[in-house]
């Protein structure tokens, strides 16, 4: 299964993977323990949501930096 908040994918830190799989039965809740698909590293899915988290600021830092470069910039006078 993959982790997503909209666009954002959760990846394992390990392996950079996409997919994982519940350790146990049931829905997930913060403290569910989840396995990378790819390399079997252990989570939990508070841990992918938090890296979503982070790659959502990251994001979004980096967006608030181009809109403050491209004001600094004078606009070309139309013709």
């Amino acid at each position: 299964m993959k982790i997503r908040v909209d666009d954002l994918v959760a990846r394992c830190r390990r392996c950079g993977s996409v997919d994982f799989r519940a350790l146990s039965e049931g829905a997930l809740k913060p403290q569910s323990a989840l396995a990378c698909e790819g390399c079997e590293a252990r989570t939990s899915y508070r841990e992918l949501l938090d890296s979503i988290g982070e790659e959502a600021m990251k994001l979004a830092n980096e967006s608030i930096a181009r809109m403050k470069k491209s004001k600094l910039r004078p606009r070309k006078p139309r013709k």
